[in-house]
């Protein structure tokens, strides 16, 4: 779905409503009902790809994962031309390296120097930062550091993160609770995420609403739902470019 003309303002904070109503502008992409890891793979697809956050937590997860076939790590690589991989989990990399033969990836922060060397290798289509920027303290802090340090190394940004307007999170709320990771500091919505990345320097060129795991497609009722109502699948997922430099 893409941004109406006249929240640019809002989003760049030339304009102000403590109330503002935004009419989402829907393409034929959104009534399609898919997963995050599908819309991912689909955008890496022949392209060249750095995946921030390859290992998804810890060893246990990854395992997990791939007896589900819902590791993103190695969709991403059976369908980009290149995929590289970083995380600051040791442990972690050292499992996706030594046992899992994922050679292609790093132990290191994204602002480090060694990542810097990494950008310049290629001509890289895009940056994903998938699953990540709700465990981040200062998600537009850390966006703009990436801007200000690699935007001439990447065509686009790929974010996803979770839905705090899904259904799922309403039906939740309306027994009193609320599920969330742990280590998660923020739920976002489509206008918040945008402003997020907008805040950074960043360009919104579109935003997708897609299911976090896998779709059931026996649940016909269910599936039809959701692919009528896009704002209330359960994850977000962005793409953005650069401001020219």
């Amino acid at each position: 779905m893409l941004l109406p003309a006249d929240i640019h303002e809002f989003l760049a904070g030339q304009k102000y409503s403590n109330a503002l109503q935004i009419a989402f502008e829907f393409q034929e992409e959104d009534y399609k009902y898919r997963t995050q890891i599908d819309l991912l793979c689909e955008m890496a697809k022949d392209k060249k790809v750095v995946h921030l956050g390859c290992v998804d937590h810890n060893v246990e997860t990854i395992k997990h994962k791939i007896k589900r076939k819902k590791w993103l790590h190695s969709r991403l690589c059976q369908t980009a031309e290149r995929c590289h991989g970083i995380d600051i989990e040791p442990e972690g990399i050292r499992f996706i390296q030594e046992d899992l033969g994922f050679n292609d990836t790093s132990c290191l922060d994204i602002f480090s120097d060694q990542f810097a060397s990494i950008a310049e290798e290629e001509s890289w289509d895009y940056l994903l930062i998938p699953e990540v920027l709700e465990h981040i303290d200062a998600p537009s802090e850390f966006l703009r550091g990436i801007a200000t340090r690699y935007s001439r190394n990447f065509e686009k940004i790929v974010i996803t993160v979770p839905n705090g307007i899904s259904q799922d999170n309403w039906k939740l709320a309306r027994k009193g609770l609320e599920v969330i990771n742990s280590d998660h500091r923020f739920w976002f919505s489509p206008f918040t995420l945008a402003k997020t990345v907008s805040a950074a320097g960043m360009i919104v060129e579109k935003i997708l609403m897609c299911r976090h795991g896998t779709i059931n497609w026996r649940a016909l009722r269910r599936n039809r739902f959701y692919k009528k109502n896009p704002l209330l699948r359960n994850d977000i997922l962005c793409v953005a470019h650069f401001t020219a430099t």
